[in-house]
């Protein structure tokens, strides 16, 4: 028996457990990810509620907000979207739709008024609020002709890996070799191995030691078909205090617990290579679950003047503790004796993680908003967020996720995010609009998000109804792998989302 495997068959089997992470920057990305989520009156005002409140949503966003509200209320939302994704890749576009139906939000704030003119607190009050910070759901096909293969993906995990590593010698399994070099050697060794026994790539001497490596694969160009399909969402509840100092200055504070799910498959079809080339029709999928929670805090402050609202909002880092699994297999076509042979490598294995930290940075929100009696108001909010200090680690240390960290510290830059919102109130109806942008987190990107809001409210007395439409574009930067094979695309998702609240005053 061969001596990987004795020591193999000391290791725990079928599913494999690394002191590393499968994350990339493109994925840690994901997770800064925030959207217009929340109730229809929040959506209709761009979310720009910093220094208003009165909303269940806008809790979550200042938690002075929460004391702002005259009575207690509970309420929910229920929004649909169609989103149309948009690929491009070297110049070639692409255009997938899929649609969405989600209860969006709930919440439900408490207000205890006091009823001693002469004291300090004129009210208190608190709240719980779950909402969708983020909805990874979507679907794209990413296609167009490219000067690098995949074949270059492996090359890259391959050198500096000793040989001996990559034959299956008499007795051995797909399955057993690929999960003992992972256990033993990690990630890049997997890929290698890979690589190799799919014919991909060749040793440039079959010696033990040899440690350099070449392609198999010929082209002058090559096109790539990526199917991408996301799914998941990052929810947010928070538990919400505030309260009314001397009818002046509303002071509140959230504790929020945040739950992540993210899954990604990720199928890259590769064609065209040159009729010489010994390996060609290349399929390689690869599939990633990402899952845990989290906490956060926020402090948050409203300051009344006549007529104008001044408001100021910190949010801490968000700590996340994350689990990751992948699986893989690679397909290509290679002539064995004048024969076409399909090699499938099915390594039918789980890898999976030991959990790890991520810490998404602070932010700071300052709001001001104008009141126009009993007519409407004015709002806007801007944010700052330097997405670059984000930060990922494990107990015991991880040299990948140190790795990645400076990585993200060197191509990430600093989110800022600007909201307007205005509302006209008439007879019971209110009539709202808005507007957002906020920049990419990659440097040297110049794209952005934005949306154009619009919304409308009727007021019952003891209840509200009301319905809201946002016309958002979500711009991302990506590369097809983060080693090897970096060629870049784009996706564009332009939504319409159609969201409806209803609130009952208690």
């Amino acid at each position: 028996m061969p001596k990987r495997l004795t020591l193999f068959l000391l290791l725990p089997v079928v599913l494999i457990s690394y002191w590393s992470s499968a994350q990339n920057v493109n994925d840690v990305n994901q997770f800064l990810n925030t959207s217009l989520n929340g109730t229809a009156r929040f959506n209709g005002m761009a979310g720009a509620f910093g220094a208003l409140g009165g909303d269940i949503t806008a809790i979550s966003t200042n938690p002075a907000g929460s004391s702002v509200f005259l009575h207690s209320e509970f309420g929910g939302t229920l929004s649909f979207a169609n989103n149309a994704l948009k690929a491009n890749y070297f110049g070639t576009s692409n255009t997938s739709e899929n649609r969405d139906l989600n209860l969006e939000q709930a919440g439900i704030v408490f207000v205890f008024n006091n009823t001693d003119p002469d004291g300090a607190w004129t009210r208190v009050s608190t709240a719980i609020n779950s909402f969708r910070v983020y909805n990874f759901d979507e679907k794209a096909t990413v296609e167009g002709s490219a000067p690098r293969g995949i074949d270059q993906y492996f090359v890259h995990y391959a050198e500096g890996l000793p040989f001996k590593n990559l034959p299956l010698y008499d007795g051995e399994t797909i399955e057993e070799v690929y999960t003992y070099l992972g256990e033993s050697n990690g990630f890049a060794a997997q890929q290698a191995f890979l690589g190799y026994q799919s014919y991909i790539i060749n040793s440039l001497s079959f010696d033990d030691d040899n440690t350099g490596y070449s392609s198999n694969v010929f082209y002058d160009r090559v096109n790539h078909q990526l199917n991408l399909i996301n799914s998941g969402k990052h929810r947010k509840t928070t538990f919400n205090v505030s309260g009314l100092y001397k009818n002046r200055l509303h002071i509140g504070a959230n504790i929020n617990y945040h739950k992540l799910d993210y899954a990604q498959n990720h199928r890259l079809k590769e064609n065209e290579q040159d009729p010489s080339s010994p390996v060609y029709n290349i399929e390689f999928e690869n599939e990633l679950l990402s899952y845990g929670d989290g906490y956060s805090a926020q402090l948050g402050f409203i300051l009344k003047l006549t007529s104008l609202r001044l408001g100021f909002t910190y949010d801490s880092p968000q700590w996340l503790t994350l689990f990751d699994e992948t699986r893989q297999s690679i397909s290509a076509y290679h002539i064995e004796e004048g024969l076409i042979v399909n090699e499938k490598i099915v390594p039918n294995t789980t890898n999976i993680y030991t959990a790890y930290q991520v810490q998404l940075p602070s932010k700071t929100t300052i709001s001001g908003a104008y009141i126009l009696g009993s007519k409407g108001l004015l709002s806007v909010d801007y944010s700052y967020q330097n997405t670059a200090q984000t930060r990922l680690s494990m107990p015991g240390g991880s040299a990948y996720l140190d790795a990645l960290t400076d990585e993200i510290g060197n191509v990430n830059q600093p989110q800022h995010t600007l909201r307007f919102g205005g509302e006209y109130r008439f007879s019971g109806i209110s009539v709202r609009g808005g507007y957002m942008e906020k920049n990419a987190p990659l440097k040297n990107n110049a794209l952005q998000t934005s949306a154009f809001t619009f919304g409308i409210g009727f007021d019952f007395g003891v209840s509200s109804l009301n319905l809201s439409l946002v016309q958002l574009e979500h711009n991302q930067k990506f590369t097809l792998y983060s080693e090897g094979l970096t060629s870049p695309y784009t996706l564009s998702n332009q939504s319409t989302k159609v969201s409806l609240s209803y609130s009952l005053k208690l």
